[in-house]
């Protein structure tokens, strides 16, 4: 899944390719059951005709492309490979969604895992998504103690184990990167948030902020690929595939961990 880093890389990339030019068309060319959008979602593809893109915004792992017609293009949670292809020659053998530009080049969507959808929005619903957008956003000007007013505020019944807490209440973090932060501030994925305190908060808080500059400085996880195919250069140390490799911290042996998703983490660094 595309998480914080990828969807950063790839919207820079975007801003790059993308300002100036003039939509034709979309179109969902297959349906994929994992591909959380109806035909009629669509067919609102015909409102991006000769929009001319302005700008793009991320909210997370949440994109949208402004058009200067009013509409524009939302990228929801995304499992799959977003590309900007300059002519019809370099297109991937297959994908889901195209849209083409009036210079001939051509952004695909191709699903992998699931994605919630690609779809077509007013200026106004974007801006009312932010608005109403319940979770905290990692970079935010407000800092550790933003985050600190951020956990205060959540209601008791979802302050549950802290590895779910990331991965369902900070923009862009989903496992893979819950997993990544938690390695790195020394916390069990398991533990339940009220037996954390403030201390173990800021290290996890400081490590969030590492992590996710680190992979963003490398344009995203090795395992992931940006918006001309290229995978990234960040090494994650604790996907699945990890578990029964050395700890890059102690070099202990690292376990399974089933908490929101297989990941592995540390029995040393993270004690429970």
């Amino acid at each position: 899944m595309l998480e914080y880093p990828e969807i950063n890389t790839i919207v820079g990339q975007m801003k790059h390719e993308l300002i100036g030019k003039t939509i034709t068309s979309g179109v969902l060319l297959k349906k994929n059951n994992n591909l959380f959008m109806s035909e009629s979602d669509a067919n609102r593809y015909q409102f991006l005709a000769s929009g001319k893109v302005t700008h793009i915004e991320q909210m997370g792992v949440e994109f949208y492309i402004f058009l200067d017609n009013g509409y524009g293009i939302l990228f929801c949670q995304s499992g799959g490979k977003i590309l900007f292809n300059r002519s019809e020659s370099d297109l991937p053998k297959a994908y889901n969604i195209r849209f083409d530009f009036h210079d001939g080049s051509v952004l695909t969507y191709t699903m992998q895992l699931f994605s919630l959808g690609v779809f077509v929005i007013s200026h106004q619903d974007w801006e009312n998504r932010k608005k109403n957008c319940d979770k905290f956003d990692p970079f935010d000007e407000r800092g550790f103690d933003g985050f600190m007013n951020f956990v205060s505020e959540l209601p008791e019944d979802e302050k549950k184990q802290i590895k779910i807490f990331l991965a369902s209440h900070v923009q862009g973090i989903m496992s893979t990167f819950a997993a990544e932060i938690l390695l790195y501030a020394g916390i069990h994925p398991s533990i339940q948030m009220k037996k954390l305190d403030r201390t173990a908060y800021e290290r996890i808080y400081n490590s969030m902020k590492y992590v996710l500059t680190d992979a963003i400085n490398k344009k995203g996880r090795c395992t992931e690929c940006d918006l001309y195919g290229i995978n990234g250069d960040y090494i994650a140390a604790a996907e699945r595939k990890n578990i029964g490799s050395p700890c890059p911290i102690c070099g202990t042996v690292m376990e399974k961990n089933s908490v929101g998703g297989i990941t592995a983490f540390c029995p040393d660094c993270q004690k429970k």
